[in-house]
């Protein structure tokens, strides 16, 4: 199977992960990550794209949102004052912790073939 760098896997998780949120169904983000992560060279890339993968996702949703009603996403904001931090922190942590499932199944599902002995 062919494994691809960072800037593949961070596209391939950003873009399932903007498709994936337009269900309004954020657990699915769950699913960009691990596929983000089976396709990845190594396990640091593998986290760093699912993490900025999610994150960007996360990050455009509310910028769309602000462009859409800037008073409205203004008062929630004020309101809610630590709610960016707190999306900043999940979005992260769970791109980073999908796409390191994924890259492990991709490791007990299709072993490299470096320690077969061919």
């Amino acid at each position: 199977m062919k494994r691809y760098g960072f800037l593949v896997c961070f596209l391939i998780t950003l873009i399932l992960a903007v498709l994936l949120e337009l269900t309004r169904i954020w657990v699915l983000l769950i699913v960009a990550g691990v596929i983000g992560g089976f396709l990845s060279k190594s396990f640091l890339r593998a986290v760093f794209a699912g993490c900025l993968g999610v994150l960007v996702c996360w990050l455009l949703y509310i910028a769309v949102f602000y462009t859409l009603n800037p008073y409205g996403m203004s008062i929630a904001l004020s309101v809610f004052s630590l709610f960016l931090g707190l999306m900043v922190v999940l979005g992260a942590v769970l791109g980073a912790l999908s796409a390191s499932l994924g890259y492990f199944l991709s490791q007990v599902l299709m072993p490299s073939e470096k320690g077969s002995g061919k």
